[in-house]
């Protein structure tokens, strides 16, 4: 159960509450609607993440660059729900594993661009500062523009997982079943 109680939408700011209405029913929208104005800033970042033309960033890297943020916080919610997004791009079991296992060595399943963009967002997570050698690493394979948004993906990301994560924010569980923690 989450540390605090989802919001009902009467008790939302007309804001968060019609930015909400535009979401997918999901747990995570629903406990940041509880920071009323914030909420709808933060669900436009998201959507544009995965609307085409959004962003110039393969979503393949997006996706390893979530995975390994989700894997590096610990948050079970966003690997659950970024595990099948993953899949539809093409991503393998292994690839994913690989990307939520803090053991570098798992990542030989990953190509030089995505282990370069795993160890960015290990580091930018655990450490903040981010080493010569990886942001070397990761402007060998990917353009100026692809590297600011890769970074702003993984501030993104934390945002959202120390949220999940802090407040103990349940999975959906599908019905008849238990939910888990964030």
């Amino acid at each position: 159960m989450a540390r605090i109680p989802y919001p009902t939408r009467d008790a939302l700011e007309e804001e968060a509450a019609v930015a909400l209405d535009g979401m997918k029913p999901m747990n995570v929208f629903r406990m940041m609607a509880r920071a009323d104005s914030l909420a709808p800033p933060i669900f436009d970042a998201a959507t544009r993440l995965f609307t085409k033309g959004g962003i110039a960033l393969q979503p393949r890297w997006r996706q390893v660059a979530i995975l390994r943020t989700a894997g590096a916080m610990g948050a079970a919610y966003l690997v659950s729900h970024h595990e099948p997004i993953s899949r539809r791009v093409k991503m393998t079991d292994a690839e994913i594993a690989a990307c939520v296992d803090p053991d570098e060595a798992g990542w030989a399943a990953l190509g030089a661009a995505e282990a370069a963009i795993a160890r960015l967002a290990t580091e930018s997570t655990l450490n903040v500062k981010v080493s010569d050698a990886t942001f070397s690493a990761v402007r060998a394979v990917l353009n100026d523009r692809e590297v600011v948004e890769v970074i702003l993906v993984i501030g993104l990301y934390n945002l959202i997982g120390r949220m999940l994560v802090a407040l103990d924010v349940e999975v959906e569980a599908p019905p008849g079943t238990t939910p888990s923690n964030a």
